[in-house]
């Protein structure tokens, strides 16, 4: 305690001056006090003054049990401004009575509320595929201060573990969910090798709900031990188990050798489970954008020399930022309206091959402009017989309408947000007529392409043992067609006595 000397004279008795100590109050310093009252009654204890609950304020313990009452006190005006509602403005989508589509403004009330902000900033570090390290980003604490001045900014270690918590909840509704599923769900999976000479499998569930709407649902994203076809199908099997999935339709899986042992195997577990559709006879459905994968693959195995020229002169501008603005100069000089540019194909995906022949067509003058004014790009393709002239543009433009039936089938077999299985016999029969009919053109280069192609396509469709019922199947229930029209697919498809054969089944699978 400090002591404060005070000096009282006194007036009576001999005059004597007396000295007393009286003890002195210490200030109050602690920004705590600006929100409690000392009680007079008692001294261990203090009083807010928006709720009038007592606290504990003995020396021994300090203010920080008043500074934390204080922050979550209910009745004090800072904190009635953050759960205070808002008037806000959301945009939604409206159906006039002409049938056009207008976008209005929906009023609806807000408030400040740190979890839900949370959990959205957490959906967003997944979505968006952003580091942990994101919200501890100098921006993003910029930017969170000064749109949301109240949201507490969270370290890496939080939001991941946030993020770990959101995917638990969500798995186990989606498993609940699966618990109640009363159709059939089917697989899709693929493995893959990365640069870090890893293995990886990915599995996805597509299933139609009570409402009658489509889902897709990565439902496992695992390293595996190798490619063979049991490590695959134990895999499987074990992701299935997790998810208590066993009322499954069909597996569709690319044509490896190895996958074919994998089905092989979880045709069994899937017959053990009870919960097979005629014995899991149907349950192996081969990739159809693979298959078509690879009949293009092997049409473009010997191409033309033309279109090796104009893929040479497109990797000559796309490879550097130089001769790409020497591109973009002739592009202008030839007034040439296209936001785009020329882009490069992917070795492993020839509908890339396809857009960059589609793209380059386009660009075609200005290719032509450079082979004038840009020695180097003539110097350097005179390597392959040199930049692609006006013979070799006009056979790109004669291959492209080939390719392009092969591109749009690829694009309808790939989605996964509505139906496709009603599409593939149709679509794969089209392309062997459309096939066949290329074996007889006049140009030699596109009969070679067929024929390369032709023989590829043979490989898997010829033999109908290889063929999924279930494909002709789904066509047969599309209400657009009939089994009369399936028949008719069939026999002009095939000899009449696989034609017949191929029928049979189909009417002994649906009845």
């Amino acid at each position: 305690m400090w002591l404060r000397l005070q000096l009282i004279r006194k007036t009576k008795g001999r005059g004597k001056i007396l000295l007393k100590l009286k003890e002195a109050k210490r200030k109050k310093t602690s920004s705590a006090w600006d929100h409690f009252k000392a009680s007079d009654d008692d001294k261990e204890r203090a009083k807010c003054i928006y709720c009038a609950r007592k606290i504990s304020c003995a020396a021994a313990n300090g203010t920080n049990a008043m500074k934390r009452h204080t922050a979550r006190c209910k009745k004090a005006p800072f904190n009635l401004e953050k759960t205070q509602t808002i008037l806000d403005f959301e945009s939604k989508k409206k159906c006039n009575a002409d049938g056009t589509i207008e976008t209005v403004s929906v009023p609806k009330l807000w408030r400040f509320d740190q979890k839900n902000i949370r959990e959205a900033l957490a959906k967003m570090v997944i979505v968006d595929e952003l580091p942990f390290s994101f919200v501890e980003c100098e921006g993003f604490r910029m930017f969170c201060k000064v749109a949301i001045p109240d949201f507490i900014p969270l370290s890496r270690t939080t939001i991941t573990r946030d993020c770990y918590a959101l995917f638990i909840e969500k798995r186990k509704m989606l498993k609940n969910f699966f618990n109640n599923l009363s159709s059939r769900v089917c697989l899709t999976t693929d493995t893959w090798t990365s640069g870090q000479n890893l293995s990886y499998m990915c599995l996805t569930a597509h299933f139609i709900d009570a409402t009658w709407k489509l889902h897709k649902m990565i439902i496992n994203f695992c390293p595996i031990a190798g490619h063979s076809g049991e490590l695959i199908g134990r895999a499987v099997e074990k992701c299935l188990l997790d998810w208590g999935l066993k009322r499954i339709l069909t597996v569709t899986i690319d044509n490896a050798s190895s996958n074919d042992l994998a089905i092989k195997y979880l045709k069994q577990i899937v017959n053990l489970w009870d919960g097979s559709v005629l014995d899991a006879q149907f349950l192996h459905m081969r990739c159809a954008a693979h298959i078509l994968n690879l009949v293009v693959k092997d049409g473009l195995k010997d191409v033309d020399d033309s279109i090796m020229k104009v893929r040479a002169a497109v990797k000559y501008v796309r490879s550097s930022p130089v001769r790409l603005q020497k591109f973009r100069s002739c592009v202008e000089e030839e007034n040439i309206n296209n936001k785009s540019l020329v882009c490069l194909d992917i070795e492993t995906r020839w509908n890339f091959f396809y857009c960059m022949l589609k793209s380059a067509l386009v660009f075609r003058k200005a290719f032509k402009n450079m082979k004038t004014k840009c020695v180097p790009y003539t110097k350097e393709l005179r390597k392959i017989g040199g930049p692609p002239g006006d013979e070799d543009w006009d056979k790109v433009t004669v291959f492209l309408p080939f390719l392009e039936i092969f591109y749009e089938a690829t694009l309808s077999f790939s989605g996964s947000r509505y139906v496709t299985g009603n599409n593939f016999v149709e679509e794969i029969f089209d392309i062997g007529y459309t096939i066949n009919r290329y074996l007889d053109d006049s140009n030699v280069g596109l009969k070679s392409m067929a024929r390369q192609m032709k023989m590829k396509f043979d490989k898997y469709w010829s033999n109908i043992n290889n063929v999924n019922v279930l494909m002709f199947i789904a066509l047969v229930l599309d209400p657009r067609y009939k089994l009369r029209y399936v028949e008719w697919i069939v026999r002009r498809s095939y000899d009449p006595s696989s034609s017949f054969e191929l029928c049979q089944r189909i009417k002994d699978t649906l009845t």
